[in-house]
């Protein structure tokens, strides 16, 4: 199976921000990605730019803010291991629970555990996948 860099868990979820506005089962997703960007005292323009897709922006202050919000979301554990349901729950409001898990799968099997990294590479990876499959029917 094809590794993708953390980024792209972020990605996904980012993809989705605009979309976030509407409660997933409690999660509280804005509320989370504006918590980190707070706390990592993100620049607006990077915060937007992450917000929309655009991962060019990449340091240690950005992909830790990216774990922080995997994290708050309920996404990713401290242990390194992936809320799977959680996960496929909010994914599948965009795409169809089959592509959701699939997704899921790819972005999540092989990952090594690094601080701040692992998270925004599977935020990445989500957001990206996730965006490719936006338009299959549910």
């Amino acid at each position: 199976m094809a590794r993708f860099d953390p980024v792209t868990l972020l990605a996904l979820i980012a993809i989705t921000s605009g979309v976030l506005l509407v409660p997933c089962h409690g999660q509280d997703i804005l509320g989370s990605l504006f918590r980190c960007r707070n706390e990592f005292e993100i620049d607006p323009n990077v915060f937007e730019s992450l917000r929309t897709g655009d991962f060019s922006v990449r340091n240690p202050t950005v992909e830790c803010f990216g774990e922080c919000f995997v994290k708050r979301a309920g996404f990713m554990n401290d242990d390194f291991t992936f809320n799977r349901d959680t996960i496929i729950r909010y994914t599948s409001r965009f795409v169809s629970k089959e592509a959701a898990a699939e997704v899921y799968t790819r972005c999540t099997a092989n990952v090594a555990p690094t601080l701040c990294v692992t998270a925004f590479e599977v935020y990445r990876c989500i957001y990206e996948h996730i965006n490719q499959k936006w338009n299959t029917t549910k």
